[in-house]
């Protein structure tokens, strides 16, 4: 199937997740969630990389953009993790209604902006020392290239973006047929992979919510996507480790394969993009 009109595809996928929600707020892991950060002031849900990454950034004094943020479990920790500010930013007001209510729960003063992620405010122009993104953003873009103009605007001169996402090379597999390391897809595939379930992370129950569309970016095309936003590429690492659904479990298996990778770079100080 050739990919839907760019509104078409974002508006499809808005209404998938916002389907999705109550799933996850139903998920025991939000239990989970809602305890730690009742009881931790200084909890974090970020993966060891990428805290070891903000870590050697250092967010005191920081404010920072977190860029499809979810139910908000990241962009709060950020506050925990000693973020002078933070503002998430989700195209699902229903996933945004669970991020507040984390941010209530943990005490901490995030906003959170309802929105499609290309379309933010121009208010936000130039606002944060740091934009981050995590886990499973790029598939939902159809135009990677468009997307990545959005965090290079956000960014003051000398700012930094921090990304912590699934490698793309998992996008060839279907790892829940066997063998689950036979390659099944294009690495360079055009088309998006459609889907008509609800968006989980677990084995729990998917009712079918309408099209979705998931789009498969090569890692050359997320560097020279950074490249064009006038973003100064300082560090890149592959990882072995599943930070995707428990779907893509069996890819993990030896560590065989980059699985995840942390991508950081720098907005220069007049560099635009084009």
């Amino acid at each position: 199937m050739s990919s839907p009109p760019f509104s078409e595809a974002i508006a499809a996928n808005r209404k998938a997740w916002d389907a999705s929600a109550p799933l996850h707020r139903a998920d025991p892991t939000w239990d989970r969630l809602t305890r730690h950060f009742a009881s931790n002031p200084n909890f974090s849900w970020f993966d060891p990389p990428m805290q070891a990454a903000l870590q050697a950034i250092g967010l005191a004094d920081k404010t920072v953009a977190h860029l499809c943020c979810n139910n908000g479990r990241e962009t709060v920790s950020l506050l925990n993790l000693g973020a002078r500010a933070a503002v998430g930013f989700d195209q699902s007001e229903a996933f945004l209604d669970q991020a507040r209510e984390l941010a209530r729960i943990a005490g901490r003063a995030c906003q959170f902006v309802a929105g499609d992620v290309h379309a933010i405010d121009p208010y936000y122009d130039a606002s944060f020392d740091l934009v981050v993104i995590t886990i499973g953003v790029f598939g939902w873009m159809p135009d990677l290239a468009r997307f990545m103009a959005v965090p290079a605007r956000l960014l003051r001169p000398g700012g930094q973006i921090l990304i912590h996402e699934e490698h793309p090379i998992a996008n060839v597999f279907e790892p829940k047929q066997e063998p689950a390391l036979l390659v099944r897809h294009s690495y360079f595939r055009d088309a998006p992979f459609v889907g008509e379930t609800a968006i989980v992370y677990g084995d729990g129950p998917a009712p079918e919510v309408g099209p979705h569309y998931w789009y498969v970016h090569p890692m050359s095309r997320v560097i020279e996507s950074l490249i064009g936003a006038g973003l100064a590429i300082e560090r890149f690492q592959e990882f072995p480790d599943n930070i995707s659904t428990t779907a893509d479990e069996p890819l993990s298996a030896g560590r065989l394969l980059p699985l995840s990778y942390l991508l950081q770079a720098r907005k220069g100080p007049e560099h635009r993009a084009l």
